[in-house]
């Protein structure tokens, strides 16, 4: 196997992704302290509540849930391939072994969102028992919001353990961060709370919608710039797992 070299520079995208990273982090950074000094800041229910940081979360989330809804944004193609403009058709696949990646990808988003409600129905259970308080269940949020990024591009656990896909541009289940984060809220009934929450469920029923109807631009098999060879974004430069183009053999 010959070598190829790897690219040391960094796409535009990734650019981006790194950029939105640091900014969750810094939003995540000023939710922790809130509830670590003030925490009755937190309580969007109450009249303490700090306008400034709850107003930044908010805004921040709805964005990043908005921003998936349409293809002109400077987003991942694993996140974009649910559009028709990033389907590129793989002439003669099989319609078969279509049907049974499917039926496979599946059973793991399956196992991603019985985990993910049970965890979340849990927080929700605390919650009405007075265990947990609004203000834990933003900072579950903020860390959420935080966690899709590092999903993206560090590791991933639903993917690692639960998913086994390639990376993310394959990922089954790429748009249902935007639920993933808001869901920690989801048992508070407050405007605040259920305009993401169910911001994320629109984002996630147009998601599922468009991989019932168009399977194929979902799948490696079927759309071509799924592949590694036509991916300009090298996001996985950082993923542990390492990525083949990124480890140290450079073997292709």
């Amino acid at each position: 196997m010959s070598k190829r070299p790897v690219s040391i520079r960094l796409s535009a995208v990734t650019r981006r992704y790194l950029a939105d990273f640091c900014f969750r982090l810094a939003v995540t950074a000023g939710v922790a302290v809130t509830w670590w000094r003030r925490r009755a800041w937190l309580d969007f229910t109450g009249k303490g509540a700090h306008v400034l940081i709850l107003g930044l979360l908010w805004v921040s989330v709805l964005l990043s849930m908005v921003s998936q809804l349409t293809p002109g944004t400077l987003l991942t193609v694993g996140c974009h391939k649910q559009y028709p403009e990033r389907y590129e058709e793989i002439s003669g696949y099989s319609r078969e072994a279509l049907r049974q990646a499917v039926k496979e990808r599946d059973k793991g988003a399956a196992k991603v969102a019985v985990f993910w409600l049970g965890v979340n129905v849990g927080f929700g259970i605390l919650h009405h028992l007075g265990v947990l308080g609004v203000p834990e269940l933003v900072l579950f949020c903020a860390l959420s919001f935080l966690g899709d990024l590092v999903c993206v591009l560090f590791f991933c656990p639903f993917q690692t353990f639960l998913m086994k896909n390639r990376c993310c541009v394959n990922c089954r289940i790429f748009a249902w961060g935007s639920w993933m984060m808001a869901a920690p809220l989801m048992s508070v009934g407050h405007w605040y709370a259920q305009s993401l929450f169910w911001t994320g469920v629109v984002v996630l029923l147009f998601w599922e919608i468009r991989y019932r109807r168009h399977p194929e631009r979902f799948w490696e098999g079927s759309n071509r710039s799924l592949s590694c060879a036509s991916c300009p974004e090298q996001l996985c430069r950082y993923k542990v797992p390492r990525s083949p183009r990124f480890r140290k053999s450079g073997k292709s």
